[in-house]
């Protein structure tokens, strides 16, 4: 009678213990994870009661914002940051206080900001870079001149010998994507120079000194001035000029090129609405 007691007792206790252990083995299926190792598709294994925090699905924005403060009226109220294309003409009026750059023989630069442009040639020139200045101010006159002068050879190369011909339309368009329309020149701020190497006379880029202006692209924005057409840049600038420096402050000409942007893409971050 013993025995039977002990045997009864024996799988009851065996039961017990099963109960246990289905109930720990499906606690552990439920809270398993599937880990993605990559390579054939499909391939994982189960982990073993893993929890992971995957944490959001979208890239937060920065906390600190890096772009140089400034505001949209800075832009107005600052000559070296407007923006001067053809969709933002300059005055025919607009005439800004130039004078002679001391190592050439007429052309000028804006008075304010000169002391900027003879500092970073006097690096140029303690680097030992052989250069000249092919361009720097120019008035609206002036830039209605050239670019009058490069439509009219267009179009009698077209067989137009009279402006009132509607096809000299045609003509002047074409003369646009050569030189700047008038207004639409970044020279007539003062604040731009065409710095080209010595050595060669055709604008050339790739057959000018690459080292002279490796220096001045490592430089430049120490002295305020930015590289202001590269090639690169040329979908959104519609100018291929990589031998043309612009002024515009050296806060925003460091961010500038540090970041590898043109001056388009920094003006559009402070004015969503601007169109390349």
């Amino acid at each position: 009678m013993r025995a039977v007691k002990k045997k009864t007792l024996w799988i009851l206790t065996m039961m017990a213990l099963c109960l246990v252990l289905y109930t720990i083995v499906v606690s552990r299926m439920e809270t398993g994870a599937s880990i993605i190792f990559g390579g054939e598709e499909g391939a994982f294994i189960r982990a073993d009661s893993m929890n992971f925090d995957v944490g959001p699905t979208e890239t937060p924005e920065p906390t600190v914002d890096i772009w140089p403060k400034l505001s949209r009226n800075d832009f107005d109220d600052l000559e070296y940051l407007k923006m001067v294309n053809t969709n933002n003409l300059l005055s025919s009026a607009y005439e800004p206080e130039v004078s002679r750059i001391e190592r050439t023989r007429y052309m000028m630069f804006s008075t304010e900001y000169m002391p900027y442009l003879d500092a970073m040639l006097d690096g140029i020139e303690a680097a030992g870079f052989d250069y000249f200045i092919g361009g720097a101010y120019r008035s609206y006159s002036y830039q209605a001149h050239v670019f009058n002068s490069k439509a009219s050879q267009i179009a009698v190369g077209m067989g137009i010998s009279d402006y009132l011909d509607p096809r000299y339309q045609e003509a002047a368009e074409e003369a646009k994507s050569i030189t700047a329309f008038p207004g639409a020149s970044e020279h007539q701020l003062g604040l731009a120079v065409d710095i080209l190497d010595r050595n060669r006379q055709r604008l050339v880029y790739a057959d000018m000194n690459q080292e002279l202006y490796a220096w001045l692209d490592a430089h430049c924005a120490e002295y305020g001035f930015i590289k202001r057409y590269p090639t690169r840049k040329l979908l959104l600038t519609g100018w291929d000029e990589p031998w043309h420096y612009r002024y515009v402050g050296v806060e925003a000409a460091t961010f500038i090129m540090e970041q590898g942007i043109c001056y388009e893409e920094f003006y559009k971050h402070y004015f969503p609405e601007f169109e390349y």
